[in-house]
């Protein structure tokens, strides 16, 4: 009978709530959308708590009420980039993506677009990162990404309501971004390349593997050692690309979008370039732990599983 009311619920919020939320003035949708955040995070009380507890293993030593509280945080933010969804068509031009997102440091990345240099977006599942594409696609430059979800395939096993929502996602996304996506494992390594010669590519760096998975490199990560696949930075070094780090964070009146210090490869190597990008994503999680998407996989980045 649980699961029962739980896929209705499911279906509701995917075909009925969330999309009539989109018809209100922004401000008071996405409030709404953090009211049923905190209903998520007591009607999944289990899976809060392992957040949580992961959380106090990274970041030790603090009160209880402090990882409640960054939880009842994620759990809010995350209905809000569900909400994105149904703005995603309203965020085509410059003029629409002004009045919602706010962009720091954008100098760099058009210098190296004029240049003609190869450019990857090097993030983290930080926040509702998926508005970078977003906005430098409203800019003029269409902007691909690296994409674990096959839209194709239910290879996750979701039910079908968050099957389909994905569906609509993704696909709002590649007409936001001007682009397609690539999916590890369907494409080969020539057509990535190839894409990242005609334009920037995203890619995700904490995308978590199992351990002994090949491929992966050893780098300081919450006091302990994390492994992060090499790959992103040896596509890097095999076009020259400019790694561009970017981190998108919310405030009151939407969300900003800033273009951290751009990172060359040359002479340098995987190690240290991973090291440096993962302290920043580091920090950058410290600023704001529920603002990561990723704490239930700590485990995996420290090879305990």
């Amino acid at each position: 009978m649980a699961e029962r009311l739980s896929l209705w619920d499911l279906r509701f919020k995917y075909r009925v709530l969330f999309p009539a939320l989109s018809h209100l003035p922004r401000y008071l949708s996405y409030r709404l959308a953090s009211l049923y955040g905190r209903g998520e995070f007591r009607r999944n009380e289990e899976m809060a708590t392992q957040i949580a507890h992961q959380m106090r293993r990274g970041i030790p030593g603090l009160a209880d009420q402090a990882y409640q509280q960054w939880t009842r945080y994620f759990y809010a933010m995350q209905q809000r980039e569900i909400l994105d969804t149904w703005y995603y068509p309203g965020l085509m031009s410059a003029e629409q993506v002004g009045r919602f997102i706010e962009v720091e440091n954008f100098e760099s990345v058009l210098s190296y677009r004029r240049e003609g240099r190869p450019i990857i977006f090097a993030g983290a599942h930080l926040g509702r990162f998926w508005m970078l594409g977003v906005t430098t696609a409203s800019y003029g430059i269409p902007t691909s990404a690296l994409a674990r979800d096959d839209e194709e395939s239910n290879t996750w096993g979701l039910p079908e309501a968050e099957f389909q929502y994905r569906r609509l996602k993704l696909s709002r996304l590649r007409d936001c971004y001007r682009s397609e996506f690539v999916t590890p494992g369907v494409s080969n390594m020539r057509p990535l390349l190839e894409a990242l010669r005609e334009r920037p590519i995203a890619i995700l760096l904490d995308v978590p593997y199992g351990k002994g998975s090949p491929g992966l490199v050893s780098v300081p990560f919450f006091g302990q050692d994390g492994y992060f696949p090499e790959g992103p930075i040896k596509i890097a070094k095999r076009v020259g690309a400019v790694i561009q780090p970017f981190s998108v964070d919310e405030h009151r009146r939407g969300v900003k979008l800033n273009f951290h210090k751009p990172v060359e490869v040359e002479g340098r190597s995987s190690e240290a370039l991973l090291a440096l990008l993962v302290s920043d994503i580091e920090q950058r999680i410290r600023q704001n732990p529920g603002n990561w998407w990723q704490w239930q996989a700590l485990p995996m980045y420290w090879g305990e599983v």
